[in-house]
């Protein structure tokens, strides 16, 4: 690389450590504060506990891309530690890397000190990234492997040097085992490298050519490897497809039979004669509308307005080659999110986690040419307004107001402690299923159970569950009619408290 985008090399150095120590402290913190693992977390610990017992092959078969799981029981019999405190030493170490890794893009796109700078606070500061660092997901894996592989093809892409494009290769292929569709990237994103710069043409087709094939063989013998251990890729293949096959059908109403009810469900009885052939085209619009709509919440109100500002001043112009490798990057991550919405119906911010810190890269820049603009102009306006936004986005990644789930621990000791431990348990908790012991497929407990379940009992199972709307009913009718006993209460700050109750006929 070019050593005008470089600092000094104790300089940047000096920069990566800050990153990587500030990541690890708010990871940290996170943790600290979070009370119980999230849902996916107990999915992840059951696939590494069925690794750790019945083999991978199992694991595979209860987990369809189960290497983050396999990575968290490698740690608990390296350690001895739990599944959980394995997972959040895994993910602050992929949340330091995802850090460290965008601010070595930004810094290979300037020679600027204060917007490599700026880009430390901003990856550090983003709500919508760090809202995620108490999480278990294997997202960040994903995400933290993506960005370092965007950093390699930048690089790649103005060296031309074989190396780089081995580093991005590794990168892409270290981001399918958390996420897939990361091989997508690895094989679309290189066209990145033929954009016209200062090389000549034909020295970037043939660095074009030699990575992809470098790509493809590379690929080609990791699946025979795999075949040859004994792991039916083929059929890890196909289960992985089945997985999506419901949500294919999702598109019959469209194209089917079944397109003319959907078009009086939508329009009514009387619109619905004269839609015909564009219900397909208003539901696709309304599908991309919330798409927008869930990457504008995803960037939030401290990231959106600096973008739009940035936008309105030309302040988010990069040099190349870097611009067009993250717009490629962009690009596809885009792409990806629309089919998965078109095809399954929904997406929430944390499938936008990728396209929109591609799009918090041009925010250093953003911050840095309104701040010399700002001097240059004596306007002391916009430099108050980023000061507030940064300050709202440090406030908004990191101090959470969702209600406790104290109360949950609680009835989990209680459950243990006070009934009979070989009483059967029934419950819409995953936590409390987790934590008796009681219940072998822990990780598929829903909020959403049947109330007929609940009453059709054995006598002498214990009942714990938040109530909901669908089943509360026959909570009464069972109360009324003594075939529940109700044993003990654990209020919520917020909602819906625990209630725990006995079977009684």
């Amino acid at each position: 690389m070019n050593s005008h985008h470089w600092l000094a090399a104790g300089d940047i150095r000096f920069v990566r450590l800050v990153t990587v120590l500030g990541s690890l402290l708010l990871s940290l913190l996170a943790v600290l504060l979070n009370e119980l693992p999230n849902t996916d977390a107990y999915t992840y610990a059951r696939t590494a506990d069925i690794a750790l017992s019945q083999g991978i092959g199992a694991a595979f078969e209860h987990y369809q891309w189960a290497h983050f799981p396999l990575l968290l029981a490698g740690i608990h019999s390296l350690t001895g530690l739990s599944m959980f405190a394995a997972a959040n030493i895994v993910n602050a170490l992929l949340f330091a890397l995802l850090s460290v890794s965008f601010v070595n893009i930004v810094a290979a796109m300037t020679p600027s000190r204060r917007t490599i700078w700026l880009a430390v606070a901003c990856v550090l500061l983003y709500p919508h990234l760090n809202e995620f660092r108490a999480y278990i997901i294997r997202d960040i894996g994903y995400l933290a492997f993506c960005l370092l592989a965007v950093y390699y093809l930048i690089v790649y892409a103005e060296s031309l040097r074989l190396r780089f494009g081995l580093y991005f290769m590794l990168s892409c292929l270290a981001a399918s085992l958390f996420r897939p569709e990361a091989l997508l990237f690895l094989f679309v994103t290189p066209v990145a490298v033929l954009v016209p710069t200062q090389s000549l043409v034909n020295l970037r087709q043939r660095a074009f050519l030699r990575l992809q094939t470098l790509s493809v063989l590379t690929v080609l013998t990791l699946g025979v490897a795999l075949a040859l251990v004994a792991l039916d890729v083929p059929a890890q293949l196909r289960v992985f497809l089945q997985i999506y096959q419901p949500f294919l059908s999702n598109l019959a109403p469209l194209l089917g039979a079944e397109a003319p009810a959907l078009e009086q469900v939508v329009f009514g009885d009387y619109a619905a004669q004269f839609v015909g052939d564009y219900t397909g085209i208003f539901l696709a619009t309304g599908l991309i509308a919330v798409l927008l709509a869930c990457i504008i919440d995803s960037l939030g109100l401290a990231v959106a307005p600096l973008l739009l500002y940035g936008a309105m001043r030309r302040f988010m112009r990069l040099s190349q080659p870097g611009l067009a490798v993250v717009l490629i990057w962009m690009l596809m991550a885009a792409g990806i999110l629309l089919m998965f919405m078109l095809i399954t119906r929904f997406v929430t911010t944390r499938y936008t986690l990728l396209l929109c810190t591609l799009l918090l890269v041009f925010v250093p820049f953003v911050l840095d040419r309104g701040w010399s603009f700002a001097i240059s102009q004596q306007r002391k306006g916009f430099l108050r307004w980023a000061t507030l936004l940064l300050v709202f986005a440090a406030i908004d990644a990191h101090l959470s107001f969702g209600a406790s789930k104290q109360h949950l621990e609680d009835a989990s000791r209680w459950i243990n402690a006070s009934t009979r431990a070989t009483a059967p348990l029934l419950t819409n908790e995953i936590h409390i299923a987790y934590q008796s012991r009681r219940i072998g497929n822990y990780d598929e407990v829903r909020r959403e159970i049947s109330g007929d379940l609940i009453l059709s009992a054995a006598p002498g199972t214990i009942i714990a569950v938040t109530p909901r709307s669908s089943f509360q009913a026959h909570l009464d009718a069972g109360l009324n009619d003594g075939r529940l006993r109700l044993l003990q209460q654990f209020p919520a700050d917020r909602g819906s408290g625990l209630l725990v109750f006995e079977k009684e006929l």
